[in-house]
């Protein structure tokens, strides 16, 4: 069962990022822990809307492609 969209926000540097995984096998980029950018934790972390997580599914399908070839 493939899980919600997720919206990720880093409150000490404003980093955020929504991510919507292709399937419940979680890779790299499809969660967040910690802020990429300065470290920071916890990240705030809260479903997205699915408006918003299609720009990030495209982005998602992109690095698919990538890892095929």
């Amino acid at each position: 069962m493939r899980p919600p969209p997720m919206h990720y926000t880093c409150r000490a540097c404003g980093w955020s990022k929504t991510v919507a995984p292709l399937s419940d096998a979680l890779g790299p980029g499809d969660f967040y822990s910690a802020c990429p950018k300065c470290r920071h934790t916890p990240l705030e972390a809260q479903r997205a809307a699915a408006s918003a997580a299609l720009g990030d599914w495209g982005q998602s399908v992109e690095r698919l492609w990538k890892s095929l070839r």
